[in-house]
């Protein structure tokens, strides 16, 4: 019998110690020092699953461009998936059926709720439903693995995001490595700390994977979006064909066919953005 796969979906506005957008920013001054705790709970995740006899590990890198993840850091039996290619229909992000778990580490809440941090994937979206059920993308990824029967077994993060995969997906373990306090501010835990929780919280993911159901919204599916004003939405406006001024309907058999329909979208508006036919 062939040891467990498991997926990590890894962000960076959910670490230990981040509490601010220049920590997170390549290029910004901060940006190192975020990286480095990102790295260390990537690290100890790592370390957790594989001392609770996880096989092959894939981390797709969700932050920014996907190019966050040190790859001399990383130990055998981990491939790392970087640069952020778009999710497909028959390729969601590397994640398969088959697969153990998903783990999504350092990842938020959704725009609104106020803690720290909070926003929808990129700063362009204002808020997303799932059949009418508000979501971030803790409930789109989470959801997408359940397309595939996979269940979303940890979620790493904030006291925020802890919270709203604990509401979507029972059974679900979780570990707060900071209690927010505001939107740009939160008590966090020791980096070691936080990463020893990690570590074992993986460790023992491995065991209860079976337990925890995958997070299924039946089909068919509608997929609500709705923007915030900017370049971006003008771009999208161009390329596709509203439902409002601000607001996308997608309809089909499952998540992962509209998330991969959105993102054929949002290429092509990012193109026009990049063209300046805004």
């Amino acid at each position: 019998m062939s040891s467990p796969r498991f997926v990590i979906r890894c962000d960076m506005e959910g670490v230990a110690g981040i509490v601010s957008y220049a920590q997170v920013e390549p290029g910004h001054r901060e940006y190192e020092e975020g990286r480095a705790y990102f790295m260390e709970e990537i690290l100890a995740l790592v370390e957790g699953l594989k001392e609770g006899g996880a096989g092959e590990i894939l981390i797709y890198d969700e932050h920014w461009f996907g190019r966050n993840l040190r790859l001399d850091r990383l130990p055998e039996g981990v491939v790392a998936c970087c640069g952020k290619p778009p999710y497909r229909e028959d390729w969601a992000g590397g994640l398969r059926a088959g697969d153990a778990g998903l783990i999504l580490h350092g990842l938020h809440s959704k725009l609104g709720t106020g803690q720290v941090l909070h926003h929808t994937y990129e700063p362009d979206i204002k808020a997303i439903t799932l059949n009418g059920i508000p979501v971030g993308e803790i409930g789109v990824e989470a959801a997408i693995a359940g397309d595939f029967g996979v269940p979303t077994v940890l979620m790493t993060g904030d006291s925020g995001g802890a919270e709203e995969a604990r509401a979507l997906i029972p059974g679900i373990a979780t570990v707060e490595v900071k209690e927010s306090q505001s939107p740009d501010g939160a008590a966090c835990l020791p980096l070691a700390v936080a990463a020893a929780r990690i570590r074992e919280a993986a460790r023992r993911a491995v065991k209860d994977a079976s337990s925890v159901k995958p997070f299924k919204v039946s089909g068919p599916v509608t997929m609500e979006i709705d923007f915030n004003d900017g370049p971006y939405l003008k771009a999208l406006r161009a390329c596709a064909d509203l439902a409002g001024p601000a607001h996308l309907v997608l309809e089909g058999d499952s998540v992962i066919q509209l998330w991969a329909r959105y993102w054929k979208l949002k290429l092509k508006a990012q193109e026009v953005v990049r063209a300046g036919k805004v």
